[in-house]
């Protein structure tokens, strides 16, 4: 997020597959997502004030952001494995 230069709003406790039990500290920001259609008449996904937390991901597996189920709770998210793909719509 430093890179964005924002300013965090906060802090929260995470706790990921790589912490275990062990909670560690991480930065909230209040930011606006948005998935816009490319075509001009289709509908796109706009929510306004997201809050998000700014962690070291593990970029070597090619994670670089997480969407919760925050998100996702607009959606229909279908993922099909056996193909490695997924298809979102909202």
């Amino acid at each position: 997020m430093n890179a964005l230069g924002l300013t965090p709003t906060g802090t929260t406790d995470v706790v990921t597959p790589t912490t275990g039990v062990n909670p560690v500290t991480a930065e909230t920001f209040d930011v606006g997502f948005a998935i816009l259609a490319g075509r001009p008449g289709e509908s796109h996904l706009i929510l306004n004030t997201c809050k998000v937390s700014s962690m070291e991901l593990l970029e070597a597996q090619g994670i670089h952001a997480l969407i919760g189920r925050d998100i996702l709770a607009h959606c229909i998210l279908v993922y099909n494995g056996s193909e490695s793909h997924f298809t979102i719509a909202w």
